[in-house]
């Protein structure tokens, strides 16, 4: 059976989003629960989401969507890289500079995700966190693409509409909204011995080796 997240006032929390907008797809309950607590990492510029503007056009407004996003929810801090979308596997280095070690939980994309740049940006995070010894709860999040047996859930259902309202900051991806939230009540229609949970986020723990990973299942 999938284990309840619950935050509590001792956590330190990282998100790892590989492009501006996966922060609010796959960790939205950590930036609407412990917004305060939460540190939120953005690798790329999102400058290849629309292939009607050139890059440069691109990556501006990405930006300027994600500060407003940013602006709205009020996390600890933010990290902004800039890294060129779709380019992150060639530029593994960058996560060097990230501290994991104070963190006692750390979302990250799913290592089997659809987009390259999320799958980078979980691999080189995972090795840099064992590198460091961090001993925080890893987790993978899901976007668009579902886990075939997630092992953690948040139950967002009284915060669904305020998950919607961080998504539609992202305006130059209109898409996302409905698929991202079709996932969320997917998964909550599959927990019967939830009845009242109508939306869920679902996560994967990952095995670090560290003591964070007491209660974890391989995928």
């Amino acid at each position: 059976m999938r284990k309840k997240i619950i935050f509590t006032e001792e956590d330190r929390i990282a998100i790892v989003a590989p492009h501006p907008d996966d922060e609010c797809i796959f960790a939205a309950a950590a930036l609407l629960l412990a917004s305060g607590q939460t540190d939120v990492f953005v690798l790329t510029d999102g400058s290849h989401g629309n292939t009607n503007r050139s890059i440069e056009e691109e990556a501006a407004i990405r930006k300027k969507q994600f500060d407003a996003e940013m602006e709205y929810v009020k996390p600890h801090a933010v990290y902004w890289f800039g890294i060129e979308d779709t380019k992150l596997s060639e530029n593994t280095g960058i996560v060097h500079s990230i501290d994991f070690t104070p963190y006692t939980r750390i979302f990250l994309p799913w290592i089997e995700s659809l987009h390259p740049d999320h799958r980078a940006a979980a691999e080189m995070c995972m090795s840099e966190i064992r590198k460091q010894g961090c001993h925080a709860e890893c987790y993978s999040g899901e976007v668009y693409k579902p886990f075939p047996s997630p092992s953690h859930y948040i139950d967002i259902t009284s915060l669904a509409e305020e998950k919607r309202r961080l998504i539609r900051f992202h305006e130059d991806q209109a898409a996302l909204e409905e698929v991202v939230l079709s996932l969320n009540a997917f998964r909550a229609a599959q927990m019967m011995h939830l009845p009242e949970c109508k939306f869920a986020e679902c996560y994967d723990q990952i095995k670090t080796g560290g003591s964070g990973d007491a209660d974890n299942k391989r995928r």
